[in-house]
């Protein structure tokens, strides 16, 4: 170095006093900005093709047993009918609405059916088997 500029005079300085100049700072650097740049590429494709993932909707049944239910997401809406539960015993739907309120119930012995609209929520309980017509 020729010794001018403010850091040529700093190292004509620290070199005429007899000290040596600290390296490992640029040592650090020159050895770690590679290994992050290294990193950053070979794995910076993971991470967009893992949020570039697409899930495909869940296709609503067409028959359901015992469960919950929501109409357009779960299930398709419609009218659902069941034959019933087996002798001495019963099933139990209930619909709610969007907002959450009580449609309707039925407590069944016997065939039956139910129209359940886009948006509601329906609970079905007992031993029955449900299809959409």
């Amino acid at each position: 170095m020729d010794g001018t500029g403010p850091y040529g005079r700093y190292y004509a300085e620290r070199a005429a006093a007899g000290q040596r100049t600290v390296l490992w700072p640029w040592v650090l650097l020159a050895l770690v900005v590679p290994v992050v740049l290294v990193g950053v590429f070979v794995h910076g494709d993971d991470r967009a093709e893992a949020t570039a993932v697409h899930q495909a909707a869940p296709v609503p049944v067409r028959e359901a047993a015992e469960g919950v239910y929501r109409a357009g997401l779960d299930l398709a809406p419609g009218t659902w009918t069941t034959d019933g539960p087996a002798r001495g015993r019963e099933c139990v739907y209930t619909r709610t609405g969007p907002d959450g309120a009580e449609v309707s119930r039925g407590v069944l012995h016997g065939p039956a059916a139910a129209r359940i609209l886009d948006g509601e929520a329906v609970v079905f309980t007992g031993a029955c088997t449900w299809s959409v017509r």
